[in-house]
């Protein structure tokens, strides 16, 4: 496979070819890797690279100074597992929208369709590393990898410029799993290829156990964020695509399969749940509980309210039981 990431660096570099002499204060010297060193105004990075028939894999030390902003170009939509494993990165959109943030010891898909993008990277020590499959090789094998299936399909028929699963921490397994692909090397009688494949599919079925793991969680941890945030007057659907990393039809599955219910419907339960425990504490006017629940039009609040309990707000504050405010919570 080539090369599927291009770097663009705003100032001038020099680059040098280190193959087999890798610094000592990198973490690892990959023996059969291609090497580079740049050297940038702000610091140093050593990108060690291999391109396998079936997969490209690289992985980065960096070393700065001061901080840093790279453009990138993917020329190719390609399927990536990015592992962050030492520091942070940030990745942005061409206009510069926050797209991703990773700390160290975390992992996750993604998608970039063809385009240019943008990281920035503080100022310290930072490991990264990325695998990029064939997608051919990748479906032919989707009964491994489930996960990958869907979005896979969406990668390859969206016009969104790029997409992710969610990130889980790098487990012991896949730890280990990079410790053998980083260190295998040439041996007689061995097919080194068919040992580095074996070695990258294990990393990715690692990732895959780690998303099922966090999946299972997911509409507990969605409907935890909607508790929290209901009086956030746009908390919506496309809020919680965006904080859990999923498209809608995912989103509103996954959560009815396991309340009853969509998101959408559970936070307009939640509000009217309140606005009727706090009309009842007669503490606050119509148009204040309103407000205190996420809503910033009384207009629709009262509609919602009167179709839920078949009265207006201020009908039913006159109306209600008092309610003292210990009895609210």
């Amino acid at each position: 496979m080539k090369r599927p990431v291009k770097l663009e660096f705003r100032l001038p570099t020099s680059v040098t070819d280190i193959t087999g002499n890798i610094p000592k204060w990198c973490k690892d010297s990959i023996p059969y890797a291609q090497a580079e060193r740049i050297i940038v105004k702000e610091g140093t990075l050593i990108n060690q690279f291999y391109s396998h028939f079936l997969f490209f894999i690289e992985i980065m030390d960096i070393d700065l100074h001061s901080d840093i902003v790279v453009d990138y170009l993917i020329e190719e939509t390609s399927l990536f597992l990015f592992m962050m494993l030492d520091g942070k990165i940030d990745f942005h959109l061409p206009d510069m929208e926050m797209k991703m943030e990773v700390s160290g010891n975390t992992c996750y898909a993604t998608y970039n369709l063809e385009g240019k993008f943008t990281f920035s990277l503080a100022k310290g020590k930072h490991r990264l590393c990325y695998i990029v499959p064939r997608t051919e090789w990748v479906t032919k094998n989707i009964q491994f990898y489930p996960r990958l299936e869907r979005f896979i399909e969406t990668m390859m028929t969206s016009e969104i410029l790029y997409g992710h699963l969610p990130s889980c921490k790098i487990n012991k397994g896949m730890e280990l799993g990079l410790q053998k692909l980083f260190n295998r090397y040439e041996k007689k009688n061995k097919d080194l290829e068919a040992v580095l494949l074996r070695d990258a599919k294990r990393i990715m079925y690692h990732y895959q156990t780690l998303l099922d793991d966090k999946l299972t969680q997911r509409p507990l941890l969605i409907k935890e964020y909607i508790e929290k945030n209901y009086t956030n007057p746009e908390l919506n659907n496309r809020v919680l695509m965006r904080e859990f990393h999923m498209i809608e039809k995912t989103l509103i599955t996954m959560f009815k399969a396991k309340f009853g219910i969509t998101p959408y419907n559970y936070i307009i339960e939640l509000r009217m749940e309140k606005a009727r425990l706090l009309l009842e504490n007669k503490e606050k006017t119509p148009t204040e509980v309103s407000l205190l629940i996420g809503y910033d039009n009384f207009r629709s609040f009262s509609a919602r309210f009167k179709e839920t309990f078949g009265l207006s707000p201020s009908t039913y504050s006159n109306y209600a039981p008092n309610r003292s405010p210990d009895q609210s919570s």
